[in-house]
Formats: structure tokens, C-alpha cells, sequence
């Protein structure tokens, strides 16, 4: 059965250069840096804050920066982030001289906030524990010092593309629908709504959820309690544990995170497990014993859904191969390493010349994406489309025929690692 929606008028709201539409890392990496490049940009939100998983879903660890070898391989933005964070007292990390260290002791004292993952040998690497409260007030300090306006509280409900290029964006809100015309939009919105809506092609899984929660009032965890396994993590508040819940093991059944009447389900099993597991470690833990239920993530954890099938498609085998339109790096969090150098092409489509992809939904193998989902790839991702969609604008908004070697200068003179070829210093453009 269907039923004809009546055409109607819609106001446009805006003709911004850049719309970058969802709000997580990605997103407001995305956005910074076209607004700091002197864009018109506008970045939209459904949810009520910023940071998506790295905030309402108390997924509150950057894995990883580096290499595993103690070499770093994710700066720009995401290391601004850190160093601000760093400043309030809402970041934890491995000093330097440890990167790389196999030794036991500082193994396990990381292994206690949540930085220690992969098969043995369990190795010290540049990972960070942060508190995602202090991550949504820097993100929105830095995004209006940048100019970019932001506006939550908006869904992206369709996608108009004739003939290869996106004219608009329709937004659904309190007020109605709305249009939005942009010269360049990029999807950062993890499950890939604007690829999908402008008929790009995709892939899509169906995943375990995860639900992490925080527990408050712990008193003197012994050294042995609950990290070695990785039942819960110290956070940068005293007395308060986060809790990893979820996930193969946990959640019997993959969902499908497009379908909302399975998110829905998995929504209320999942807080009603994660409840049952908070119980459980206050009966049986005795340090949480008066422990509180501080608080739950208020988005379920999903780490993929749609994945773009782009201009090119990141491999397994790409390991270690240094692209000449690599605009970012990433290690994987799991694997020591293993680097991969992503290319310009994992962002764009051949369907639609004016739209850029970041973030989780770029274009990469199941594979290759448990390295690209993370925190600090999805930042550096963000911030290579969001300075792409600003060189864009000099060749009429077409993403496909920008200068990427001026794209990498630029990058690199911000402080972005590109990977590929090394960058001429004397060309590189500082911000």
C-alpha cells in the first residue's frame, strides 16, 4: 500500500558553499576546516550535541594516533583537540618515551583506561582517554570561533541530484522542511544518508550494538580489578569507571542500524542488559559496591552501516602503500604496525561531482574500515574533505578535478599527516 505525499513549495533557508551535514568527529572536523579556509559553512545535526559516538556514546577513547612503533600518524585537528582537552584536565595519554613500549608495567597502567587493545604483544601506544563533556564544549568553542554555522535538531530526509551534482538538501525539523542549496556537501553523517539520498553507490551490513555506560562512586579499584580483562576503564574523573558494554558476545543478534524498528528493539534490550551487567558488577565487585549509575550512552553504539563505493576502494592489501593523492593517514587500533595511507578518491563518487564523503561511511573494505570507523581517522578524514570542499570551490564545486597536490600542501602546512609522497616544505601552505 502507498500514499501520494502532495507536492508543495519548500523554503530555501541558505546557499551556504559548504554543508556538511552530521555532526560527529568527522563532521566537525569536516567543518572547521572549510569555515577556518574562509568558507560559507553550515554543518547540520539530528541529535541535540555534537561528537556522535565520541560523545553521546561515551566512546570516549581516540584509538589510535600512531603506529604502533611510537611513530605518530594522525596530527591536524585531532591533535589540536587533544592538546585542548590536554589543557582542562579532560585528557589522558601515554607520554612519548612509552610509545612503542612493551614492558608490563606501563602496559597494564594503560591497560586500565581502555588504551590497550589487539592480540599480544600488548604494546604502549599514542591513544587518548578523554571526557566527552569537555570534547562537545571544545568542539562547539572551536566551531564558532571558525564561523560555521550550526544547527542541530535537523534531519536529512532527501537528496536532490539531477544529472550528477547535488542541488539541494532537504532538512526536516520543528519548523517544517526546509531547503538547503549547497556549492559542495559533505556526508559525515556514518550511515551515509546524503550518498545514499544522491544515488551513490554503497555497501551495508548489518552490526552488533553496543550500549557503554558510566558507573560513579568507585572507591580504591585494586589493580587487579576488572582491567585486565576490560570490563571497565578509569576515566579522567575520580571515582567514576566507564563500562565497554555491548558487542559480539554481549548482544546475540547483528541488527540492521537502517531499520528503525530494529533499532528500536535493540534500544531497549540493550539498557535493559546494560543494567543488568551495572547490577551485576556492584553485587560482585566490591570496590562498586555503592557505585551509581552515573550515566548511559544516549546513542546505541553502531560503528558501520553504509560504506560508500568510490573513486576507489581501500584494501587490506594497501597496508604500507604510499598513494600520491593520499590526503590522511591512519594505524589500526588493534594491529601493530599497520598503516594506511588514504587516498583523495575514498572520498569522492563518480555519480556526483559536488559531494565528499568522511568519517566512517569513505570508501573502504570491511577490512580496512575497523582502521578508518576509529575517532582519530574519522578527524583526519573530516579535516582532508573539509579543506577539499573549500579547493573545490575555484573549479566550480567539482570535488573530482581539485589540485590534490595543492590539496596536500595545504594539509600538511596545517599540520595534517597525508601520508604518500613527502611534501615539498618550501610549497606547503601554513594556515
Amino acid at each position: 500500500m502507498t500514499w501520494r505525499e502532495p507536492a508543495r513549495d519548500l523554503p530555501v533557508i541558505g546557499s551556504p558553499d559548504v554543508l556538511v551535514v552530521g555532526a560527529g568527529s568527522a563532521g566537525v572536523a569536516a567543518a572547521i576546516a572549510a569555515a577556518r579556509r574562509g568558507a560559507d559553512t553550515w554543518l547540520v545535526e539530528r541529535l541535540s550535541y555534537v561528537g556522535g559516538l565520541a560523545t553521546g556514546g561515551l566512546i570516549n577513547l581516540l584509538l589510535t594516533l600512531d603506529d604502533g612503533h611510537g611513530d605518530q600518524v594522525v596530527r591536524g585537528l585531532c591533535q589540536e583537540l587533544v592538546d585542548i582537552l590536554d589543557t582542562r584536565g579532560a585528557a589522558r595519554y601515554p607520554p612519548r618515551r612509552e610509545w612503542g613500549s612493551t614492558d608490563v608495567e606501563p602496559v597494564e597502567r594503560w591497560r586500565r583506561w581502555g588504551l590497550i587493545w589487539g592480540a599480544p604483544p600488548d604494546v604502549v601506544r599514542y591513544s587518548v582517554a578523554f571526557d566527552p563533556e569537555d570534547f562537545i564544549d571544545v568542539a562547539y568553542e572551536n566551531l564558532s570561533a571558525a564561523g560555521v554555522r550550526l544547527r542541530l535538531h535537523s534531519w536529512c530526509v532527501a537528496v536532490h541530484a539531477p544529472e550528477g551534482c547535488v542541488e539541494a538538501v532537504v532538512l526536516e525539523s520543528k519548523a517544517g522542511r526546509q531547503v538547503v542549496r549547497p556549492r559542495v556537501v559533505i556526508d559525515t553523517t556514518g550511515d551515509g544518508d546524503v550518498l545514499a539520498g544522491a544515488g551513490a553507490r554503497h555497501e551495508s551490513v548489518k552490526v552488533h550494538p553496543y550500549l557503554w555506560f558510566r558507573l560513579g562512586g568507585a572507591h580504591d579499584l585494586a589493580d587487579d580489578r576488572g582491567w585486565s580483562d576490560g570490563i571497565f576503564f578509569r576515566t579522567t574523573a575520580p571515582g567514576r569507571v566507564l563500562v565497554p558494554w555491548g558487542g559480539p558476545g554481549a548482544v546475540d543478534d547483528k541488527i540492521d542500524p537502517l531499520d528503525p524498528d530494529e533499532l528500536t528493539r535493540a534500544e531497549l534490550e540493550c539498557r535493559r542488559d546494560a543494567m543488568r551487567e551495572a547490577e551485576r558488577l556492584r553485587a560482585e565487585v566490591p570496590e562498586l559496591a555503592d557505585a551509581w549509575r552515573d550515566d548511559v550512552a544516549k546513542q546505541l553504539g553502531i560503528t558501520e552501516s553504509r560504506r560508500l563505493v568510490g573513486d576507489f576502494v581501500l584494501e587490506k592489501d594497501h597496508g604500507d602503500v604510499g598513494f600520491p593523492d593520499s590526503v590522511a593517514r591512519t594505524g589500526h587500533w588493534t594491529k601493530r604496525g599497520v598503516v594506511y595511507d588514504i587516498p583523495y578518491r575514498c572520498l569522492t563518487t563518480p555519480v556526483v561531482s559536488n559531494l565528499l564523503t568522511a568519517g566512517r561511511c569513505i570508501s573502504v573494505s570491511r577490512y580496512v574500515h575497523q582502521a578508518t570507523k576509529e575517532i582519530p581517522a574519522a578527524m583526519a578524514t573530516g579535516e582532508a574533505a573539509g579543506a577539499a570542499a573549500v579547493h573545490s570551490l575555484d573549479v566550480g564545486g567539482d570535488v573530482r578535478t581539485v589540485d590534490v597536490d595543492a590539496l596536500r600542501r595545504d594539509l600538511y602546512g596545517n599540520g595534517a599527516v597525508v601520508g604518500g609522497p613527502v611534501v615539498d616544505r618550501t610549497e606547503a601552505e601554513p594556515g
